[in-house]
């Protein structure tokens, strides 16, 4: 059964281009990742230093494995450095689709 990923992020007010061009160089690999079923990024249109990914997986034993993936290639530090606190993430279970 896939799951939503629901990732609610700050991130730093100098820091909100930076994080639009690392997450385009990044997600293409997301997207390619086994398990994957999609990824997107969006900012609040009324607060452009909130920044929300919505991401579909088959299941969560894929995420767990891309996380640790990318905990292990340095991108995750490279996330952090952009971020004005810890984000927000929720899991969801998918009834109707």
């Amino acid at each position: 059964m896939s799951i939503m990923i629901i990732l609610d992020a700050k991130l730093k007010k100098d820091k909100v281009e930076d994080a639009k061009k690392l997450f385009s160089e990044l997600l293409p690999d997301t997207r390619g990742f086994e398990g994957c079923e999609g990824i997107t990024m969006i900012m609040n249109k009324e607060d452009p230093t909130n920044m929300v990914l919505v991401e579909k997986w088959q299941a969560r034993s894929n995420y767990e494995k891309y996380h640790h993936w990318r905990e292990g290639t340095g991108d995750l530090d490279r996330i952090r450095e952009l971020l004005d606190g810890r984000p927000g993430r929720r899991f969801f279970e998918i009834i109707n689709e």
